[in-house]
């Protein structure tokens, strides 16, 4: 084992919140799960080689926004193996995903979901904050009238 000095590391995640690193696995783990495409990790030395990730915080408390894009460059060949494909999941500090964006670009309009889709077995998502999710389908304003 070889130790990294001052002049052979390169920084590829500053410190950050261990809550979001660990929501970024719980996502990656989520994509290798339910991946509908055959080949997708061809040539990876490990699914993860082949994806990025981005966290980000929204409008409720307790969860993290994890946005997983391809980088299959890394893998051989080209960056992209699906045609605009990219996937975002409401994951807790811990790592369980409790809901996909509804909207996903590898899905043809028509079959497209109408709420996000939960796993059946994830926990509720944290009620410190009763602010709607953005993954969510957003109550009827008040302008709205019911027919």
């Amino acid at each position: 084992m070889q130790w990294p000095d001052e002049q052979s590391s390169a920084s590829v995640l500053p410190f950050t919140d261990a809550g979001a690193a660990v929501a970024a696995a719980g996502a990656l783990r989520e994509v290798v799960r339910t991946h509908p495409h055959p080949q997708l990790f061809h040539g990876c030395a490990s699914p993860e080689q082949g994806l990025d990730v981005a966290v980000f915080t929204g409008p409720t408390t307790g969860l993290y926004y994890v946005a997983v894009e391809q980088r299959f460059s890394r893998c051989g060949g080209p960056i992209g193996r699906v045609l605009d494909w990219w996937q975002v999941y409401a994951v807790t500090p811990q790592g369980e995903v409790v809901a996909k964006a509804p909207r996903t670009p590898d899905v043809p309009m028509e079959a497209q979901p109408d709420a996000a889709e939960v796993p059946a077995d994830s926990p509720a998502p944290p009620t410190e904050e009763q602010a709607p999710s953005p993954l969510r389908e957003a109550p009827p304003t008040e302008n709205s009238k019911a027919e």
